[in-house]
């Protein structure tokens, strides 16, 4: 009876991890590098795939924005095109959950967090910063990309509290 019952909690515990599938298979199955142009601030991008639910997004683009810093800190107004790189590391956190809704996750139509990390010229600002952001894909060939968090920006031999995030609406120009 001392072994029965320990025997018997065993195969009670372990019997519905049997059952349960956790495979996932992103349908159709994406390409393991994604290459994308926005057009809303102009960007190319590649987005690198090592798993299926995460990615190392990377670009050049021309950062434009209508205010700057002084040395002193403070903020004024003045509207600027400056060229950047970005590196932003994503994880697609609800891939499996819209796949089961029937929606599409094709080129990463999902939600995600991220890390984006900025480097802007000629000035060599620093940027850093946490996202949370959505990513759909219309059609075939288009996509929208939205995303917003908090972050940092190493300008002068200072720390900045500044937004981290983007808007994007492009081109998607693998085929798939």
């Amino acid at each position: 009876m001392k072994r029965i019952i320990p025997a018997l909690l065993c195969v009670i515990t372990l019997w519905p991890l049997q059952a349960q599938d956790n495979s996932f298979i992103m349908e159709p199955e994406p390409p393991s590098i994604i290459a994308r142009i926005s057009f809303i601030s102009p960007k190319l991008i590649a987005e690198i795939a090592p798993s299926e639910y995460f990615t190392l997004s990377t670009g050049f683009w021309l950062k434009t924005s209508f205010w700057d810093f002084d040395e002193s800190g403070q903020s004024y107004t003045q509207p600027y095109v400056s060229p950047s790189f970005t590196f932003e590391p994503r994880y697609y956190f609800n891939l499996e959950d819209r796949q089961e809704k029937g929606k599409s996750t094709r080129y990463y139509s999902s939600w995600y967090i991220s890390l984006p990390f900025n480097i802007e010229f000629p000035d060599f600002r620093y940027a850093l910063g946490g996202a949370i952001g959505f990513q759909y894909t219309m059609g075939r060939r288009w996509y929208w990309n939205i995303s917003i968090g908090p972050g940092f920006t190493y300008a002068d031999s200072q720390f900045y509290w500044s937004g981290a995030g983007d808007f994007g609406l492009g081109i998607i120009l693998n085929r798939m």
